[in-house]
């Protein structure tokens, strides 16, 4: 009898189940005040432009805004770690402070995978007719070519726009080389807000824990009586998968680990 693909992709370690998000310092804020604050909204921003239509996002602020993106990875829980490095040539430094959501549910609310195309001296058969679109586009010569005629549209209001976030670059054009295709991204374009049952697991490190939910508590009483649901698991990133794995299963910390304590 013929398998289930999805009976058989759920024994690959490496395809995640889950997407998750990894905040960084902005704008004065720390990534541990940034995940408090979406925590008490369940509101990610989508605050940066990402994508192939950045000089688009420069025209005016209505085009900008179909520019703005949430970020995730789909890189397993356990690897979750390497995402927190100090990376060779990172503009943005990700700390150890998010959150992960099931990706099913996030492909439902428009989350979509990233599209590397190879930029690489002799490699442009992709990255050419992206981007003479988006430089039409930008010139307002863009048309929209699912009316029963052809019709020039604006910027903010043409088709690429709307493919720009989810199309990045990989590889060696001249000098610099751009590789990120391995952080697997997935975008969603505006903010993505994310109700309660929706967040699998919350990011802190260990030593931040115990503070950080007494603190998240204490602010969302301030306006209501909302607290941190018990069934919401905080994970470490830097855990191994065993200890995460104890943690979901509710397994008291003086049991996790091969010794006893």
């Amino acid at each position: 009898m013929a398998r289930s693909i999805g009976d058989l992709l759920q024994r690959r370690g490496d395809l995640s189940t889950f997407l998750v998000h990894l905040t960084s310092d902005y704008n004065g804020k720390t990534a541990r005040a940034i995940l408090k604050s979406i925590l008490k909204s369940r509101t990610l921003e989508a605050r940066s432009v990402f994508g192939m239509g950045k000089k688009l996002a420069g025209l005016d602020e209505e085009t900008r805004l179909t520019q703005l993106t949430v970020c995730f990875t789909e890189t397993p829980l356990e690897h979750v770690w390497m995402m927190c490095e100090e990376i060779e040539s990172r503009d943005k430094q990700l700390a150890p402070y998010g959150l992960a959501i099931t990706k099913s549910w996030a492909r439902s609310r428009g989350v979509n995978p990233v599209w590397y195309l190879d930029i690489t001296a002799g490699h442009t058969w992709l990255t050419g007719p992206i981007q003479e679109l988006l430089d039409l586009a930008y010139r307002g010569e863009a048309l929209r070519l699912s009316q029963p005629c052809p019709q020039q549209v604006a910027a903010k209001d043409s088709q690429v726009a709307r493919l720009a976030p989810f199309i990045e670059q990989m590889g060696k054009p001249v000098m610099t080389r751009k590789e990120f295709w391995w952080e697997r991204e997935w975008r969603h374009v505006g903010n993505l807000r994310i109700p309660w049952p929706q967040l699998v697991a919350v990011f802190v490190p260990e030593s931040d824990q115990e503070a950080f939910q007494a603190e998240l508590n204490e602010e969302l009483g301030e306006k209501t009586t909302e607290q941190f649901p018990d069934t919401l698991r905080m994970l470490d990133p830097c855990w191994g998968l065993e200890r995460m794995i104890a943690c979901f299963a509710g397994v008291s910390p003086e049991h996790v680990g091969p010794f006893p304590r």
